[in-house]
């Protein structure tokens, strides 16, 4: 009897952390990604500067196909069509969105100087609460 309280014990802890995985972070004293997007009003991980964009999708401006680009030092390449793009023509082609780095959900973006930049300023991720900021001086 004790072999089958032990194996059973063994499998629910087992099956615990397969429920706890994804939301471990796993450095530092916070130890989850515990977050609830319509309580949350701050992030939870995020970084700055354009060379830490997140991976944007863009439309291709000779066929309308969608591009993926990782990086934001990334040439942008047509999939589709032979059209190439240098990774600074990104604020030329139509932004379709942006996906988290973390969860690889849609984010949502935004500029708050149109006015001085043509392209995102920043984006946030609703599901887990990653935040991203294009750093500039005002």
């Amino acid at each position: 009897m004790p072999h089958f309280v032990q194996s059973v014990f063994e499998k629910l802890l087992w099956a615990g952390e397969k429920l706890v995985k994804p939301l471990r972070r796993g450095e530092g004293p916070n130890k989850f990604r515990l977050s609830r997007a319509d309580a949350a009003t701050t992030t939870y991980d995020g970084s700055e500067g354009w060379r830490n964009r997140p991976p944007a999708i863009v439309q291709c401006a000779q066929c309308d196909e969608e591009i993926y680009q990782n990086n934001a030092r990334d040439d942008i390449d047509c999939p589709r069509c032979v059209a190439r793009y240098d990774y600074d023509e990104f604020a030329d082609l139509e932004l379709l969105r942006m996906e988290c780095p973390v969860c690889r959900t849609r984010m949502q973006h935004g500029q708050r100087h149109p006015e001085q930049f043509d392209f995102p300023e920043w984006a946030t991720c609703d599901s887990c609460r990653y935040h991203w900021e294009f750093k500039h001086s005002y």
